[in-house]
């Protein structure tokens, strides 16, 4: 069930209506409901039994922590059943990236396998991770009913694309009362329209430009190797934070606020900030459940004393290099099971992040030396560029085919065949765009959300935008985004980027 048709917004507004019908007490169960229906009519549902293990085993083990008072009973359980759900994502998304790998080293031809992973097996494994290890560290009490950890689970807006949440953050609303409220339901519905504009509009035609020049990758080299990859970076965040404002809003309608997964981005002065303001809830998840638990671990906090006092200050750091290698190599991992993105999305910005760390101090006697100040307008602007060039490089890995394609645009950037020339090779190779009608159009709703993030990063309310207007002029913005909804749905249309995890 693709969450841009109208047969989506169909179901949810017949879901909303029910919701909003029945008492209280059976409100999430109504949202289950939903869950599952959306589950079976968009995934294959004998792979619903991945879930159901998941979700008991972890149900099983939150109540056992609460139960026995041996610590040594609890870590064994801990270690059992994060073991079995890591291994359930391990051997579903990744037994073929191991047997590619295997086949390369040892010469040898062993078959790939056809096994069909869960929808979101790689949000929602992480979810019950989080719930699992929040529960044996106390965080709060277990959930008693399975079925209500199951809703937590398979919530079906964010079943597709996250955003990650953990149960601190949406657990009790699922259960709490939610009647219908209009300023509410508008807002929810507003925001999802903008996702629809972004993603339909924008998203889906710059991915033809994309797709003409990543695959003819022969007919482009120098600049428009940056070029595409900047291209690209537009498109997917377009794609990806327009799927998450229709998400955030269809939740919102139900009076549950998901977390925000983006937080202008493209105004970040550093590759460390950019991760900070994309895809907001990896990145916290790693962090919290990864990083500083491998940096809390005696071993690494005994290193880290060693380091100190053996060769000084700076070697303190190297452990947390090491863990921040270990979280970067599992952001890679996530993103997909090929090596591509393990160098791509992983040890490139592990890489760029721990070398921006490490020289810093030396950067900042240089911008000393020369005088330049944090305020300074050209300054900042340098900064946000380079990140912004920086992350398009990275992100050719995401995009390309292959790992090979990927080092073999790296290779045409250092290759000059004339701009004019490929110029005429990318109107030559690309299909219709759709003219130029449509390509003011694709500029306009840029050139908003460029003004929706300069508004947002100023810390002001976007919604003022057309709250503040009289209800002619808003309704009227309303049908006026519906009916560019309707009429550019019918020429595109392509999955969300991150509908692949």
């Amino acid at each position: 069930m693709d969450i841009t048709s109208f047969i989506y917004f169909a179901f949810v507004g017949i879901s909303l209506y029910i919701y909003w019908r029945v008492p209280h007490k059976v409100q999430w169960l109504v949202l289950l409901a939903d869950s599952l229906i959306f589950y079976f009519v968009t995934a294959k549902p004998y792979t619903f039994i991945y879930i159901l293990v998941s979700v008991f085993t972890v149900w099983g083990a939150a109540l056992y922590f609460k139960k026995t008072d041996s610590k040594r009973k609890k870590r064994l359980a801990l270690v059992l059943v994060l073991v079995l759900n890591v291994g359930l994502l391990a051997v579903l998304k990744y037994t073929n990236m191991f047997i590619g790998t295997f086949n390369y080293w040892i010469k040898k031809n062993v078959a790939d396998v056809h096994w069909i992973a869960p929808l979101a097996i790689s949000y929602y494994t992480l979810q019950v991770i989080s719930y699992l290890i929040d529960c044996y560290e106390g965080v709060f009490e277990p959930e008693k009913n399975p079925l209500k950890l199951l809703l937590f689970v398979t919530y079906f807006p964010q079943m597709v694309s996250g955003p990650i949440c953990t149960y601190s953050q949406t657990g009790t609303q699922l259960f709490e009362e939610h009647r219908f409220d209009y300023d509410r339901v508008l807002s929810g519905m507003r925001r999802a329209l903008w996702g629809l504009l972004k993603k339909v509009i924008v998203a889906d035609h710059i991915a033809i430009i994309v797709s003409a020049m990543f695959d003819n990758t022969d007919l482009f080299s120098g600049p428009w190797v940056l070029i595409s990859a900047c291209i690209f970076m537009i498109q997917l965040f377009f794609d990806f934070s327009g799927c998450m404002d229709i998400i955030i809003g269809i939740s919102k309608c139900f009076g549950i606020i998901l977390p925000e997964n983006f937080n202008v981005p493209f105004l970040s002065k550093s590759v460390q900030e950019f991760w900070e303001r994309w895809h907001i809830t990896l990145g916290a998840w790693l962090r919290n459940y990864v990083m500083y638990h491998i940096l809390w671990t005696k071993a690494f906090k005994k290193a880290s004393k060693n380091l100190k006092n053996k060769w000084g200050k700076a070697a303190q750091k190297i452990p947390t290099y090491v863990a921040m290698f270990v979280v970067w190599t599992l952001m890679g991992i996530w993103h997909g099971s090929s090596w591509k993105y393990m160098i791509g999305e992983g040890w490139f910005f592990w890489i760029v992040i721990v070398s921006g760390q490490v020289f810093k101090p030396a950067f900042i006697k240089i911008k000393h030396k020369l005088r330049i100040q944090d305020e300074n307008i050209i300054w900042n602007a340098f900064q946000i560029a380079r990140t912004f060039i920086l992350v398009s490089i990275g992100n050719i890995a995401f995009r390309a085919d292959s790992l090979a394609k990927t080092f073999y645009m790296y290779k045409r950037a250092f290759i000059w065949n004339g701009i004019g020339n490929q110029l005429s090779a990318l109107r030559n190779c690309m299909p219709d765009f759709g003219g130029s009608k449509t390509f003011l159009v694709v500029c306009l709703i840029i050139c908003l959300q460029i003004v929706c993030d300069l508004r947002q990063y100023a810390g002001k309310n976007n919604q003022e935008l057309v709250t503040k207007r009289s209800i002619a002029i808003r309704w009227t913005l309303y049908y006026l985004a519906i009916f560019l909804v309707f009429f550019f749905s019918l020429q595109t249309g392509s999955e969300f980027v991150y509908f692949q995890f």
